[in-house]
């Protein structure tokens, strides 16, 4: 045989070689895009399933929240109640321990001990320079001590 007919043998091989390289190539090409593309879709799905597990978990810990903060208004509520509850109860006692010292002090109260205490009410504002046209008047029609102001006669003077 001559060295002729072995070359194109060789090239032969070498081109079934390139051809089934090329192949490989072409074959591992599409097997990464379809694998690229199984990979997206199974991804997508997977975060679809996240998502969804998210929100189920977010609305279960926003209806919680909702119902602690109806129960810490509840509670503010009822101590809101129980303070006015109270204060009324100080504000009835006080009431009544007015009454008590009001019935006391009308037993023994009378009309010269009501004028003794005007009569000394006017003496210290008298004594106090405040109000020099306070007059004394000893008695008047109801026992009581009478004031007059007299800053009107002094003006017509």
């Amino acid at each position: 045989m001559s060295s002729n007919s072995i070359r194109p043998g060789k090239a032969v091989v070498a081109a079934v070689g390139l051809i089934v390289a090329g192949a490989v190539l072409l074959a591992a090409f599409v097997g990464l895009i379809l694998g690229g593309t199984w990979a997206v879709k199974a991804f997508a799905r997977s975060q679809k399933v996240a998502d969804a597990q998210n929100k189920v978990t977010t609305s279960q810990i926003a209806a919680n929240n909702t119902v602690e903060l109806n129960r810490i208004r509840i509670s503010q509520q009822e101590q809101r109640v129980k303070i006015a509850e109270q204060e009324a109860e100080v504000r009835l006692r006080e009431a009544k321990g007015v009454r008590l010292a009001q019935d006391e002090i009308a037993k023994t109260l009378t009309p010269e001990y009501i004028q003794y205490e005007m009569t000394k009410t006017l003496g210290d504002i008298a004594k106090s320079g405040k109000n020099s046209t306070v007059i004394y008047i000893p008695v008047g029609p109801d026992g009581l001590p009478v004031v007059a102001d007299t800053s009107s006669s002094k003006a017509a003077r």
